[in-house]
């Protein structure tokens, strides 16, 4: 039985990162503020005509926007690019650097302080060739918000749930005046019901968190293992959750990519987290999961079945609450305070950032 310290528990609950008690009411009041904002800024990207719309952040904000991402590109005959910050400025994609001198790219920018130094760079780098951006930040006030033309601003410490909600309703609007009103009509209707869903679940999430750390409370590394549509919750649970807030080392892999070499470290029963989804890589997940069970891996499994049935391409809200209790159980029980950082805000990654 786990034992962790209660007064901690509440302090942790009450940490800058931990959403999973406010995500319904928040995403609710943020949705219901922005409704004529989306309208506005929909109709923005609507006239300007570009031929890519393009995605871009750093850590837990690009993965907020890959499930916009993955929707347009399941739903929409409009091109979409998702790609880190940093990548797109120093990697030089020729046919994206010929479109953004065309002028024909429309950039949305995430992140949540509005502070983040990369993210901040980038823009600038895409308002060199006259780009025009939306901001999506908890605030107006933040330097990203000063570098881009529009800002989407959902106001509330949920930089997950509700930056993601505030982004699919301006798709939604967007994909109406495209003439795509099947699409946006269906995901209108889904984010109208994702709030109550994930109110109904958690004490089930409690439940069922508590059982998963009991597993693997005393492992130190992680795989975490997502495919599809539940790809970026993956990484985020795995990179900015797990090694940022636990402090364990996190490995995050697709599922379809384990058969490729990773399955011979089995005999070493290593602990392995996989998220399983209700898009067409179901099937492909729940038997990597299984494999790696039979053959000797400490396998946690948050399956979207097992709590509420949504649209495929948001499933990360059927998993969200689960995902983040397991992080703040396993953070408490090593007696940390989610808001203590050793490296991140207190010590410059490179000579001359305010914001790190």
């Amino acid at each position: 039985m786990i034992k962790m310290d209660e007064r901690l528990l509440e302090v942790n609950k009450n940490t800058e990162i931990l959403s999973a008690y406010v995500a319904a009411d928040s995403m609710e009041a943020s949705l219901g503020k922005n409704q004529e904002k989306f309208r506005q800024l929909a109709k923005v990207i609507f006239d300007y005509n570009p031929e890519i719309l393009l995605f871009t952040g750093s850590g837990a904000s690009y993965c907020t926007l890959y499930t916009p991402f993955y929707y347009m590109r399941a739903n929409s005959s409009m091109q979409v690019v998702h790609n880190y910050g940093p990548v797109i400025e120093f990697e030089k994609d020729q046919y994206l650097l010929d479109k953004l001198k065309e002028r024909k790219v429309f950039a949305i920018i995430a992140s949540y302080s509005g502070k983040t130094a990369d993210t901040v760079s980038v823009s600038k780098f895409l308002g060199s060739f006259g780009t025009p951006r939306i901001a999506l930040s908890k605030s107006a006030d933040g330097p990203l918000a000063k570098t881009c033309e529009y800002v989407l601003d959902y106001g509330d410490k949920c930089l997950y749930t509700s930056a993601m909600a505030n982004c699919l309703s301006l798709m939604a609007e967007l994909l109406s005046l495209r003439g795509e009103a099947v699409a946006a009509d269906r995901l209108r209707n889904a984010l109208a019901e994702i709030p109550g869903k994930m109110r109904s679940v958690i004490s089930k999430c409690e439940k069922i968190a508590m059982e998963c750390l009991e597993k693997v409370k005393d492992e130190d590394f992680f795989y975490v293992v997502g495919d599809g549509a539940l790809w970026a919750l993956a990484y985020q649970l795995g990179y900015t959750n797990l090694t940022e807030y636990s402090r364990v080392h996190a490995a995050c892999i697709r599922g379809c990519e384990w058969r490729h070499g990773a399955l011979e470290i089995l005999f070493r029963k290593p602990a392995m987290i996989h998220l399983i989804g209700n898009d067409a890589t179901r099937d492909y997940s729940l038997a990597t999961a299984a494999y790696c069970e039979k053959h000797g891996a400490k396998v946690v499994k948050f399956d979207v079945k097992d709590y509420f049935e949504t649209l495929p391409e948001l499933a990360p809200y059927a998993l969200h609450i689960v995902t983040q209790l397991f992080f703040l159980y396993q953070s408490t029980e090593r007696g940390i305070n989610m808001d203590d950082y050793l490296q991140m805000h207190v010590t410059p990654y490179k000579p001359g950032e305010t914001y790190f």
